[in-house]
């Protein structure tokens, strides 16, 4: 499949020591791929991030991987059922967290770049769980042409 112009709506909450965090962007990136094997990249908008680029490899439901490009830089692995250790570079330093993906649900349709994608997941620092995080992802082709999923 074809590199689609798309458009994002991602949604995230993190939950830590019982304090619940949420936001939700709009942007615009791409897609690339099958149903069962894609590509999703996007500009962050976040001022912290703001020269980063977020890619998304998503693998149906087994696993996902994050590589976020720029002034900091981070591969993050989410497997289902499975504790990675991986590694994030901020301007300030780098460390390793522990995640582990406890849920991942991906709807593409066919022959469209239109879908949702959605997982949960946590983080630990130094062996210790830190939060609990759901993130989700919808997105479709931004030609007005094509309709909404």
């Amino acid at each position: 499949m074809q590199k689609r112009d798309i458009i994002l709506t991602i949604q995230d909450r993190h939950v830590q020591d019982g304090e619940a965090d949420s936001s939700e962007l709009m942007t615009t990136g791409t897609f690339e791929g099958t149903p069962d094997d894609y590509y999703i990249a996007y500009a962050e908008q976040d001022d912290a991030l703001h020269d980063c680029v977020t890619t998304l490899h998503v693998e149906g439901e087994r696993r996902i991987t994050l590589v976020r490009t720029g002034s900091s830089t981070a591969e993050l692995i989410l497997e289902h059922h499975k504790r990675h250790n991986c590694h994030y570079d901020t301007p300030y330093g780098g460390f390793i967290l522990g995640v582990y993906a406890k849920q991942i649900t991906s709807r593409v349709l066919p022959d469209e770049a239109c879908g949702a994608l959605a997982f949960r997941y946590t983080i630990d620092f130094n062996a210790a769980n830190s939060t609990e995080n759901e993130m989700n992802i919808f997105f479709k082709e931004a030609n007005p042409n094509v309709p909404d999923c």
